[in-house]
């Protein structure tokens, strides 16, 4: 027997569900979106404020930029991110993601991290495209709740003296310059929970020694590519690795930087990817025999046919 039901009245299922179902749903939502919904109705009027998950992008302002618009809207962008934080909950933050041109106005950009950091964000996510010297707020380097760090920023990372990350399972670096090695080494040291450790395309010229020795780490990503300069710039940085517990192993580049692995009994996984200069490859292939002798208890790699012809210099 079936049952016929009423469908002549429209109900609004969405609307009846709980705030904090309706809050959930909303963090999946760009923010952008999310703040659009309290235009629906007085229900919906203050949810987003509740949001924990924030996102800023400023790629949409860069599709056109004709009529004297492009101003009008990076001026639009920047008084959007300041309502959004103006008027959300007082709530903690679970994620903050910022991806914009610092060029707009730093102190402001400097104000919103802040901001994020007040609010006991978990996780920090900034993107940044700079083109004058920017610093990031202290604040961002002596945090007690954040558990993950990714900033992508093309220019100097300038460091406090006092860092302090207790509770920093991932950190991910993207395209900065280290400035030396006490304060580089001084952030690698400065997080005893860390798990995942990703250097992608930084400028590790102003080094020479640093040592990555962090017994929680399980997973490494080392990314020197692309390289655009000569053989002549091979003397780098000399990269210690000591990480009883690394679980993966990932290495891309031409090993201007010289690797050292010791107490990788736990290593599980590596890759290893190495292209070859047309110069200098004799001391290229010495330094891929030294890297790949230190994988020797790894169970399962993956060698590029670059890095195997390399090391064959090195007989």
């Amino acid at each position: 027997m079936y049952e016929l039901q009423d469908v002549s009245v429209d109900e609004d299922k969405i609307s009846n569900l709980p705030d904090c179902i309706l809050q959930h749903v909303l963090s999946f939502l760009p923010t952008k979106d999310a703040v659009a919904t309290c235009i629906l109705s007085t229900r919906w009027k203050d949810l987003w404020t509740f949001v924990r998950y924030i996102d800023f992008d400023d790629a949409l302002l860069y599709y056109s930029e004709e009529n004297g618009w492009y101003p009008l809207k990076m001026t639009c962008f920047m008084n959007f991110v300041e309502r959004v934080l103006l008027l959300r909950h007082g709530s903690n933050m679970e994620k903050f993601r910022l991806s914009c041109r610092v060029c707009f106005n730093a102190s402001r950009i400097h104000a919103w991290v802040s901001a994020a950091i007040k609010h006991k964000v978990e996780e920090l996510d900034l993107c940044l495209f700079v083109e004058t010297p920017f610093t990031l707020p202290r604040c961002v380097f002596d945090s007690e709740s954040l558990t993950v760090v990714k900033i992508e920023m093309n220019c100097v990372l300038e460091l406090p003296t006092c860092i302090s990350f207790p509770q920093l399972k991932t950190l991910h670096l993207a395209l900065v310059t280290f400035t030396d090695d006490d304060s580089t080494q001084k952030l690698l040291s400065s997080c005893p929970v860390l798990q995942d450790l990703a250097i992608l395309d930084c400028e590790w010229m102003n080094l020479k020694r640093i040592m990555v020795s962090i017994p929680t780490l399980k997973s490494l990503t080392i990314d020197d590519l692309p390289y655009f300069g000569s053989g002549d710039e091979l003397n780098g940085c000399e990269i210690k690795i000591d990480a009883a517990n690394l679980i993966f192993l990932k290495y891309s580049g031409y090993l201007l930087n010289e690797i050292f692995l010791c107490n990788m009994s736990s290593l599980n996984s590596a890759s290893i990817y190495v292209p070859i200069l047309c110069e200098r490859r004799k001391e290229i292939g010495y330094r891929a025999v030294k890297l790949l002798r230190g994988l020797h208890s790894v169970k399962s790699m993956r060698i590029s046919n670059g890095a195997i012809e390399v090391s064959t210099f090195a007989v």
